[in-house]
């Protein structure tokens, strides 16, 4: 019986980490996303194939199909849907679409660490960061900062309150996302 508990939390554990992993999180005005269309002549794709800015408008401009929403999308769904323009508008008849988002080119996506850390401010978001790896990279928290309330918002609203006062406890392995706040009280 033990054994079988063992494997399932191994499993569980596994599969939480790979959820993470393939999280795709929707496009913002400000990205650069990288475009690749396969299966159209070299031509087309040469003049096609490039880095492309999410516009203010929440569009990008893509030659021969105009202005194609992206905000709001996930990468791979938008991908789809330029496959599905291309082929609607008999432009293309087999494209091959890959959307990747370009973090060379200056998409970067932060969350936020206040209260009682040591550098409270905007941290750089990467692919399954937790609340203690947040307040970890905002430099810890100070000596007045109550590990046993720290408070994890999304959209202004408190989402969790989580126990991070012993080294042991797990609550700190809960993922964050873009623009969360984690507040450290005093």
């Amino acid at each position: 019986m033990r054994t079988l508990l063992i494997t399932l939390a191994a499993l569980f554990t596994m599969m939480s980490g790979l959820q993470a992993q393939n999280r795709e999180l929707a496009l913002q005005s400000g990205d650069k996303i990288g475009l690749t269309v396969g299966g159209i002549p070299p031509e087309d794709a040469q003049s096609i194939n490039h880095i492309y800015p999410v516009g203010e408008d929440g569009s990008i401009s893509i030659q021969f199909l105009d202005r194609v929403t992206a905000a709001g999308v996930k990468p791979s769904d938008l991908a789809r849907k330029i496959e599905s323009l291309f082929k609607s508008k008999e432009i293309y008849t087999h494209p091959s679409v890959t959307v990747s988002v370009d973090a060379q080119g200056g998409t970067e996506r932060l969350v936020y660490a206040s209260g009682e850390v040591t550098k409270p401010g905007p941290v750089p978001y990467r692919s399954g960061m937790t609340v203690s790896k947040v307040i970890t990279s905002a430099g810890g928290p100070t000596a007045f900062g109550r590990m046993k309330s720290v408070k994890l918002k999304r959209n202004g609203r408190l989402i969790r309150e989580l126990n991070l006062s012993k080294a042991s406890s797990t609550d700190g392995d809960v993922l964050v996302e873009p623009e969360d706040e984690i507040v450290v009280p005093n």
